[in-house]
């Protein structure tokens, strides 16, 4: 009688282990989906914050630095920097703008091509400092000199920079803060396609020479 109330015992012993062990299981493995839903979650955020920020970044860029370019070069109202940049950037930045107008402050600037190629961008979410290096190069800057200037002076051509500009978030959007000139001149990367604003090369013209038109053959007929 009391080997078979330990043999029960010992069986009741192992069957309570083995639910205790499917519970264990089924716990760690609903923890283990949680935390897995949470990670995805997390990089989900994460991504979408990351790219926010870089497509905000690249049209407040983009958009801001033609503008800029555009009250140098067409004495542009400096009121429309003000959607781009702050206060503050407007004002520090006066003197860069002032020396950018001057070798064309006798002209009237018709067209020009802009370009802004974005370099580094460093606005990630865990960035402490946000900030763009950006290279800018305007070409084929056509206008009319004044009479002042001289009817045989021509355009100058525009001096390729590179700029740091620092980005910060105020009032729920953000604006460029501050502009810092890193290089003048700097190394460019050729152009991918043939520029269409370059001159054609000289090409040398074949001309035609003339050829000698063979003499005709006297035919000798015998009698």
């Amino acid at each position: 009688m009391e080997r078979k109330r330990k043999a029960s015992e010992i069986r009741a012993a192992r069957k309570q282990l083995r639910t205790v062990t499917a519970v264990r299981r089924s716990v760690f493995y609903f923890m283990r989906a949680i935390l897995v839903v949470l990670v995805i979650g997390a990089l989900c955020i994460l991504a979408f914050l990351s790219a926010s920020r870089l497509s905000n970044a690249y049209i407040l860029v983009n958009e801001g630095m033609t503008m800029r370019a555009e009250c140098i070069l067409k004495n542009a109202s400096e009121n429309d920097l003000a959607v781009y940049f702050t206060p503050l950037c407007i004002q520090s930045d006066a003197p860069q703008r002032e020396t950018g107008a001057a070798p064309y402050a006798g002209t009237t600037i018709a067209s020009y091509e802009y370009s802004l190629k974005i370099v580094n961008m460093h606005i990630m979410p865990w960035h402490a400092n946000t900030y763009v290096d950006v290279v800018e190069q305007i070409h084929g800057i056509k206008g009319s000199v004044s009479v002042e200037s001289g009817s045989a002076a021509a355009i100058p051509e525009w001096t390729p920079c590179k700029y740091r500009l620092y980005l910060d978030r105020m009032d729920g959007r953000w604006l460029i803060e501050s502009i810092e000139l890193l290089e003048l001149n700097p190394k460019l990367d050729p152009p991918a396609s043939p520029d269409p604003d370059a001159d054609p090369l000289p090409i040398v013209t074949p001309s035609p020479v003339p050829t000698a038109e063979p003499s005709a053959i006297p035919i000798i007929v015998d009698d």
